[in-house]
C-alpha cells in the first residue's frame, strides 16, 4: 500500500458563501487546509502517491499543492470536465491505482485516527473493500451498513434506501467516507459514466460477500455547513492540545506580537505573523490564522478567523466565520448563536460601529468583495 485517491472535486454548496472563493477541500482545519491534514495522516501511514480527483476550482488546488514535494509526497490530478459521481472519479485513476490496494477518502471530512490499523486489518481480510464505519444514534443521514457480528457487510443501504422501521434506528454502524479498496474494483465501474460507489457499486459488492467494516473512533465531523466547519476545527483543535506532551492549553505561533495585557481564555490557536492590540480577551475556542492584525480592546470568542484578515480596535466577535482578507473596522459587532453564526466571506469590509446579529433561526451570510454599511440585525 503506497497510494491513495482523495475526493476533492465538490462544490461545497452548504458551505457557500465561503466556498465561493476557495474551494472546499481548501478550507482550513486549525489552520491547515482539510485536505493536506488528510495527506499528512495518509502519510504517517505509507502512503507516498496520491490522486486529488479535482474538478471545481481545480486550478486552486494544482496551484496550493503542486506536485507535492513540499509534503514528501507525489500527486497526480484527475480533472473531470463532467460530474462522474464518485465511482466515475475513481475510474477516471484507475492506470494510477490499478497496481495495488489503495486508500480512497471523501475529502471533507475531519479525522484524526490512525490509517495504519485499518490497513493491517485490510490485509487480513479477502475483501475488495474495508470501509470505516462509525456508530451513531441517528443513522438516517448517512449510507448504512448492514452487518454481521464479524462485520461483514451484507447490505449497503444509502440514505433513500433506509428503512428505521425495517432496519432499525439508532446505534448502527454508518460510511465514514474512507475506504481501503483492492484494483478489482475497477472491474465494477463502467467507463464514462456517472456512478456512485455508495449507490451503484458497494450495494453489488456486499450481495457478493466481498465488502467489510472497519469501525473508527475519535474525531469524525463532516464539514458540510459553516457550524460543522467551526465545531469541526474547535474539536481538531482541542485534540491536538490534548496529545501534546506538555502542559500547553494553546496553540500559539513563536512569531507573534501579543500585547502583556491581552487576555487569553484557553482553548486557542493563533498563527505566525498574528499581533494583537491591548486590554483585548481572545478565547475561549478560537482558532486565528497567520497574519491577523487584531486592535485593542476587541473580544473575540467561539469564532474561526481566516488568514490576512484586520480587526479594529472595540470589535466584539462571537459565533462568528471571518474568511481570508477581510477588514473588520472599529466598534464593530458580530454575534451569532448555537448553528446560527455570522460568515463573512472573502475580501469583505464591515464599516464601523455595524451590528451584524442572528437571529435564532439563521444564520447571516455576507457575500464576497461587498462592503456591509447598515447594521443587520
Amino acid at each position: 500500500m503506497t497510494k491513495a485517491i482523495i475526493l476533492s472535486g465538490g462544490w461545497g454548496t452548504r458551505l457557500r458563501p465561503l466556498t465561493c472563493t476557495t474551494p472546499k477541500a481548501l478550507v482550513p482545519v486549525v489552520n491547515i487546509p482539510v485536505i493536506e491534514r488528510l495527506m499528512l495522516l495518509l502519510k504517517e501511514a505509507g502512503v507516498k502517491e496520491i490522486v486529488l480527483a479535482v474538478s471545481v476550482m481545480s486550478e486552486y488546488l494544482s496551484n496550493y499543492f503542486g506536485n507535492g514535494d513540499r509534503l514528501g509526497l507525489k500527486l497526480h490530478y484527475t480533472n473531470e470536465r463532467k460530474p462522474m459521481g464518485t465511482a466515475g472519479a475513481l475510474k477516471l485513476a484507475e492506470e494510477l491505482l490499478d497496481n495495488d490496494n489503495f486508500f480512497m477518502i471523501n475529502g471533507d471530512i475531519i479525522i484524526n485516527f490512525v490509517f495504519k490499523k485499518m490497513l493491517d486489518t485490510h490485509n487480513t481480510k479477502d475483501d475488495i473493500g474495508l470501509i470505516a464505519s462509525r456508530t451513531v444514534k441517528n443513522p438516517s443521514r448517512y449510507g448504512v451498513l448492514i452487518s454481521d457480528k464479524k462485520k461483514k457487510i451484507a447490505q449497503f443501504l444509502e440514505k433513500d434506501n433506509f428503512n428505521p422501521s425495517i432496519h432499525g434506528n439508532s446505534d448502527m454502524p454508518v460510511n465514514a467516507g474512507i475506504y481501503i479498496l483492492e484494483p478489482e474494483i475497477f472491474q465494477y465501474i463502467q467507463s464514462n459514466k456517472n456512478l456512485s460507489l455508495e449507490r451503484d457499486i458497494f450495494p453489488i459488492l456486499a450481495s457478493e460477500n466481498k465488502l467489510s467494516h472497519y469501525p473508527i473512533t475519535g474525531i469524525w465531523k463532516d464539514i458540510g455547513l459553516p457550524f460543522q466547519l467551526l465545531e469541526g476545527n474547535i474539536l481538531f483543535m482541542k485534540d491536538i492540545i490534548d496529545k501534546r506532551n506538555n502542559n500547553e492549553k494553546n496553540i500559539i505561533d513563536k512569531n507573534v506580537q501579543i500585547n502583556s495585557n491581552v487576555k487569553i481564555d484557553p482553548p486557542i490557536t493563533i498563527g505566525k505573523n498574528v499581533k494583537i492590540g491591548k486590554d483585548s480577551i481572545i478565547g475561549p475556542n478560537v482558532i486565528i490564522g497567520e497574519n491577523v492584525e487584531i486592535g485593542n480592546h476587541c473580544k473575540i470568542k467561539d469564532s474561526l478567523i481566516y488568514k490576512n484578515v484586520i480587526i479594529s480596535e472595540n470589535s466584539d466577535i462571537l459565533k462568528s466565520i471571518i474568511a481570508d482578507h477581510s477588514i473588520i473596522n472599529k466598534n464593530t459587532t458580530l454575534k451569532g448563536n448555537k448553528k446560527n453564526l455570522v460568515i463573512i466571506s472573502s475580501y469583505v469590509q464591515v464599516n464601523e460601529n455595524i451590528k451584524i446579529i442572528s437571529p435564532t433561526n439563521h444564520s447571516i451570510s455576507i457575500c464576497p468583495h461587498e462592503i456591509v454599511k447598515k447594521d443587520i440585525i
